[in-house]
């Protein structure tokens, strides 16, 4: 395994998630929406959910197909 294989899920994770919150609160007190990322080494990054339920599980994505995503999420919400 390289630093430098296409497959994005070959690639390890190059330091800490960072949890990103936002989205409405569940009234007690804890925020219910949460995205956790990390970069990969090599480029690209992994995104996981910080509730219990999304343990260990990953969705990774390039830088580009990241920003696609972010610039689709946020014309669909203009």
């Amino acid at each position: 395994m390289t630093a430098t294989t296409n497959n994005l899920y070959e690639r390890p994770v190059e330091g800490p998630f960072k949890a990103l919150c936002g989205g409405g609160d569940n009234s007690d007190g804890t925020m219910e929406d949460c995205l956790s990322i990390a970069p990969l080494s090599g480029g690209g990054y992994a995104l996981g959910d910080t509730k219990a339920a999304g343990a260990g599980r990953e969705l990774r994505m390039s830088r580009s197909e990241l920003v696609n995503a972010a610039r689709a999420i946020l014309n669909d919400l203009a």
